[in-house]
């Protein structure tokens, strides 16, 4: 798989091994799906992984047992988004055809979204993890996950709350990372989809701390913003998004 890094949406591609035309070309009249996502303040869209899936220009690959087999090429691309002037969001447009002798077609869209400031969390965090959303438009497995999605029917609005994390590493590196949390791990199969609207509700003011614990065997001890204290055994680091809903 190569990666792509593009200015625009239809750039000429290459895929190795494809006896074909090795171009991605979209009809310009071609059908295309816009994402919208309304940005936090403080949060960071990183931009749009997006992959093209082809039938006709497959990748060969080998089997558990030394066997020949074959799966749909596919292209990995870099979408960035573009701010939608005085409207709070940003937006790009990606095409469902993208077209050429291979026939590609769009099969899955992701991207990623982080705080665009770790020290208003706290003094040490070293690492500063994202969180993301996933959209299938094919039959093919999401790029994370455990494989499955919730379906959704045309044109969708999604709107999810967010809250900030950071978890104190005693025992190995005593390092501080940050990363921006959610209840559920979004990923939707899209039918006729042609606009996705998403609106994360980042609640930066309700920061939960997470203690590990000083020596092997020990306990954590998870700290949230109203000051109640609780103790997971080591390696569990649940959170309690009741009680962050119910903070005020």
């Amino acid at each position: 798989m190569k990666r792509t890094n593009i200015l625009y949406l239809l750039p000429l591609l290459a895929l190795s091994g494809c006896a074909l035309s090795e171009e991605l070309s979209p009809p310009p009249d071609g059908k295309t799906v816009k994402i919208v996502v309304v940005k936090p303040a403080d949060i960071d869209i990183l931009p749009m992984d997006v992959i093209y899936r082809s039938e006709k220009c497959r990748d060969k690959i080998f089997t558990s047992t030394g066997a020949v087999s074959s799966r749909a090429g596919y292209h990995l691309l870099t979408v960035p988004f573009k701010s939608e002037m005085g409207s709070g969001t940003v937006s790009n447009r990606v095409a469902l055809d993208g077209g050429g002798q291979c026939e590609w077609k769009l099969s899955n869209i992701r991207f990623q979204f982080k705080f665009s400031d770790m020290t208003k969390f706290g003094a040490g965090i070293k690492k500063n993890i994202p969180n993301d959303i996933v959209f299938v438009f094919d039959n093919n497995s999401p790029p994370r996950g455990n494989g499955h999605y919730e379906d959704v029917y045309g044109d969708i609005k999604i709107k999810n709350d967010y809250y900030p994390l950071v978890i104190y590493d005693r025992i190995i590196d005593h390092a501080k990372t940050l990363s921006i949390e959610s209840e559920r791990m979004l990923t939707y199969k899209v039918h006729d989809g042609r606009s996705i609207f998403f609106e994360p509700h980042v609640y930066s003011d309700k920061l939960v701390k997470i203690l590990g614990p000083e020596k092997i065997g020990d306990n954590t001890l998870s700290i949230y913003p109203d000051g109640t204290q609780t103790i997971k055994k080591k390696g569990s680091y649940p959170l309690d998004f009741k009680k962050l809903n119910e903070i005020k």
